[in-house]
């Protein structure tokens, strides 16, 4: 179980899924190989290439293998996901998720914190530095706020990339763009952006 195969399968599984969001399916077989690439851990850090799942073995395998390759697929796939399904209601991967009249929040949980997707926005939220803290969607108006980390020593700004599919988001006037990237400065506690609907 989880060879390489889930970690790097799940790349073109949940970029396809960000491409039709409303196939929940896809997004919890491509959400499943991704966290499976780091169920093997061993409590003591090994990363074995699978897990022998029949049951006259139930132990992972002694050796590495393509285990980093698999860790490769978790690395850069790694993502939180904010998604509505009409049976389960509000859900989250990759975070914990809130909802207080309109607005629905997501605490994010995922190993990096720096890809956020929320579904019914087809809004796909990265960063090159920093960290995101949270996300809040208002499913009334449309509206997007994100927290980011404090500054470090390391990271005096954070770097944003928004792209999207349906509406045109993106941060006022006062946050200037490098090669089309925002560039938002930092503050010694978290800092709260709400994200601007263009067009509105």
């Amino acid at each position: 179980m989880h060879h390489y195969g889930s970690g790097l399968n799940a790349i073109p599984v949940l970029s396809a899924y960000r491409k039709a969001p409303a196939d929940l399916y896809m997004l919890r077989v491509g959400y499943g190989g991704l966290m499976g690439s780091i169920a093997n851990i061993t409590h003591n850090g090994f990363g074995p290439s699978a897990f022998h799942s029949f049951p006259s073995t139930l132990q992972i395998d002694g050796l590495s293998g393509d285990y980093g390759s698999n860790f490769f697929g978790y690395a850069v796939n790694n993502a939180a996901y904010l998604a509505f399904d009409k049976n389960y209601g509000w859900l989250a991967f990759g975070g914990n998720v809130s909802q207080k009249g309109e607005w629905i929040t997501m605490a994010i949980t995922s190993g990096s914190r720096s890809r956020i997707y929320i579904a019914p926005l087809k809004l796909w939220l990265t960063l090159k530095a920093g960290a995101f803290n949270k996300v809040a969607y208002n499913n009334i108006t449309k509206a997007v706020s994100i927290w980011l980390d404090k500054k470090d020593g390391y990271t005096p700004s954070a770097y944003l990339n928004i792209e999207q599919a349906k509406q045109q988001y993106g941060l006022n006037s006062k946050f200037t763009k490098v090669n089309g990237t925002y560039v938002v400065p930092l503050n010694s506690s978290l800092l709260k952006i709400q994200l601007t609907l263009f067009g509105k």
